[in-house]
């Protein structure tokens, strides 16, 4: 009997907790926002991209509709396009535009489109490619490929929904996975440390105040500003980590300029990297660091 009143007084407890770990997992879950956007050939501009190939627009509406109707908010290219082509970027040589549509969406992921359109004897089909990245590092979540039946007709938005449907669910299955585990581990990045051929000092040299070799240091840092990381290997003038993990709402220009500072306090403590500069260079998602 003893056992029994035991057992009635811990079941709300197991029930408390069943209902804290559940409502967790939900809140840790959530859909990201989208944008879709039509792939640019090879000296497109944004105007091209705009004003062009008609079938293009068709693919990225019937993309964009599906993810609406999947419960997905979806950002507007059109309107964005068309804000980007007054902005410098585009004619500074820099960035291309396929980076720029996709770090300028405003979207937690950008979805780009591309199709090919087959005529035979049996019809008409649609190829379509659906490729998403995560915006503020541009790098690839999921891919995926789908094609309609051959039909005969000319009727390419059905066509292109059909390629749509065809493989839309594993598409954003796999991004939805892809975008949970950046919401709860962190985004990828790549950091490179180098120094020049010439230094007067290497990545085995002691600096700071514990006598500590110049990678140690640098790894000790890293350890404490990263979700996770991989060192990918060391040499005497170079330090790769081929994966760093930072928080999804960080920027590699906000941890580049963490890592910017790290250096000058180094160099602060220590005599020996007191005359060195750094040179940082963010291309997407990997920081490239000089010491010079």
């Amino acid at each position: 009997m003893k056992k029994y009143y035991l057992l009635l007084l811990l079941l709300p407890l197991l029930a408390f907790k069943a209902f804290s770990q559940n409502d967790t997992s939900k809140k840790l879950v959530t859909k990201p926002t989208i944008m879709v956007f039509p792939g640019a050939k090879e000296g497109e501009d944004i105007r091209a991209l705009l004003e062009g190939d008609f079938n293009r627009m068709v693919m990225v509406s019937k993309a964009r509709e599906a993810f609406d109707n999947r419960g997905y908010s979806t950002i507007d290219f059109i309107a964005k396009a068309r804000n980007l082509m007054t902005n410098q970027a585009l004619n500074d040589g820099m960035t291309d535009l396929k980076t720029l549509l996709i770090q300028s969406s405003g979207a937690d992921i950008a979805v780009e489109v591309l199709y090919n359109i087959y005529k035979s004897g049996s019809g008409t089909s649609v190829k379509i490619i659906l490729t998403a990245y995560e915006s503020s590092t541009a790098s690839s979540l999921s891919n995926k490929t789908g094609d309609s039946p051959f039909f005969k007709t000319d009727d390419i938005a059905t066509l292109a929904q059909k390629a749509t449907e065809s493989v839309i669910e594993d598409f954003l299955n796999t991004m939805q996975e892809k975008f949970n585990d950046i919401v709860i581990n962190g985004k990828y990045i790549t950091v490179e440390i180098g120094l020049t051929e010439n230094a007067e000092v290497s990545m085995n040299t002691e600096v700071g105040n514990q006598g500590l070799f110049l990678s140690d240091v640098i790894e000790e840092w890293m350890a404490t500003n990263a979700n996770s990381y991989h060192i990918q290997g060391i040499t005497d003038y170079r330090l790769i980590f081929d994966v760093v993990r930072i928080p999804r709402e960080e920027t590699s220009s906000r941890y580049s300029t963490k890592i910017v500072k790290f250096f000058n306090q180094l160099g602060a403590e220590s005599n020996s990297l007191s005359k060195y500069k750094v040179e940082r260079i963010i291309k997407g998602n990997s920081i490239i660091f000089n010491l010079k």
